[in-house]
């Protein structure tokens, strides 16, 4: 029996390096709102932290297929009874395991909390761009991915940052600034135009002089966004499929097909194979394997280039951690075989929008309309599944 916890914002947390690390409004509000999600990844009997408990109406309905428990973050002090043989939050951080620490009682005598400084480096897309750079150099005679003048550059200063900026803005046609720290889409900033605004440039010096630097990489013209999801147990990678997903222009996740998929949308069966045999093999070799377990998913990208051909960026960023693509994989039994489906994460007006379609299903599974996965009441928040017959 696990306990569960939902932390989105691991890394911020890992960032800040503090225990008691107190979030930031926006990614408070989403963990809040979206805290019971570790469900959908939970075996029979586990505990999922949330700071207020589900209504009972929600308990009931998912109980049916999900038999999970869920206990108050503040309720540490009454454990009369409760055993965790480990714990699982949806990132490591060193606020994961304070709160997890809280909970000692219920761990066997001798179990290790803590996160490891080490560590650190996993959440840095520092190290993200290395595995970029080993898997080119991997298949540095290979058509189908980018070339040696793509590499990611981590800048140390706003000087470095702004002369490569100008090289890639003129050589690729835009763009693209990450903090060191971050992911889906926070911390990044993407330019088309060879133009830079005082708040850019504001940005750039303070995320350099916070996170000791900015990665910078050519902009890229996607098609299609997916995952390649992996779990890293005894140091060794394991491969569990492909997501596809959807984000925003400005990069944030918006929805992931509910489907694990074991190919690579537009290349052949040979290619998705020597992709996937060489990611392991980088990601073997890498600090994501001496230093980690656990799920672990690398965005990535199809793109196509000038003259219409099409290319992989094989590490777009490395998620050490749960992924909401990883969860949409994780789902595929909830919706009817003869119906296609997407997970999306929902905010403000869109929840109301979603919900005037009221879900249908067919033999226990979603036939059609919007399932709503996280309880009622949210301040801003919601996900769930929208289905649809397949034509």
């Amino acid at each position: 029996m696990n306990l569960r916890l939902f932390n989105p914002g691991c890394e911020l947390e890992v960032a800040n390096g503090s225990p008691y690390f107190q979030l930031p409004k926006h990614p408070a509000m989403i963990e809040d709102d979206l805290s019971t999600l570790p469900m959908f990844f939970s075996n029979d009997g586990d505990y999922i932290v949330v700071n207020q408990i589900p209504n009972e109406a929600y308990i009931s309905f998912w109980k049916q297929y999900y038999n999970v428990n869920f206990i108050q973050s503040d309720n540490y002090n009454n454990l009369s009874g409760l055993y965790f043989d480990g714990f699982a939050p949806w990132g490591i951080s060193p606020r994961a395991w304070n709160i997890a620490e809280k909970f000692k009682n219920a761990f066997s005598d001798g179990y290790r909390f803590g996160f490891k400084d080490q560590q650190k480096m996993l959440f840095n897309r520092a190290t993200s761009a290395e595995l970029f750079r080993m898997f080119l150099d991997k298949c540095h005679d290979s058509e189908m991915y980018p070339s040696v003048e793509q590499y990611p550059f981590v800048a140390a200063t706003s000087k470095q940052a702004f002369d490569y900026f100008h090289y890639a803005a003129s050589r690729f046609g835009g763009v693209v600034f990450k903090a060191l720290y971050g992911s889906s889409g926070r911390g990044v900033r993407i330019f088309r135009r060879n133009e830079l605004s005082d708040n850019i440039l504001q940005w750039t010096d303070f995320v350099i002089k916070s996170h000791g630097g900015v990665e910078c990489e050519p902009y890229y013209n996607k098609v299609r966004d997916f995952s390649a999801h992996f779990d890293i147990v005894d140091g060794k990678p394991i491969f569990c499929g492909f997501s596809r997903f959807d984000t925003t222009e400005s990069g944030f996740y918006r929805s992931s097909k509910v489907k694990k998929f074991n190919d690579l949308e537009f290349f052949d069966k040979n290619d998705t194979l020597k992709f996937v045999r060489t990611l392991k093999y980088c990601l073997a070799l890498s600090p994501y394997s001496r230093m980690y377990k656990g799920p672990l998913g690398i965005d990535c990208m199809v793109y196509s280039e000038a003259n219409g051909g099409l290319k992989i960026n094989p590490c777009v960023e490395v998620n050490c951690r749960h992924s909401m693509g990883r969860l949409a994989m994780e789902i595929e039994n909830l919706v009817s075989d003869s119906s296609e489906a997407d997970y999306y994460v929902l905010q403000d007006d869109a929840i109301k929008q979603f919900e005037q379609q009221k879900p249908v299903f067919k033999d226990g599974k979603l036939e059609s309309g919007f399932l709503r996965m996280t309880p009622e009441g949210s301040q801003r928040f919601a996900a769930g599944i929208l289905a649809k017959p397949l034509k």
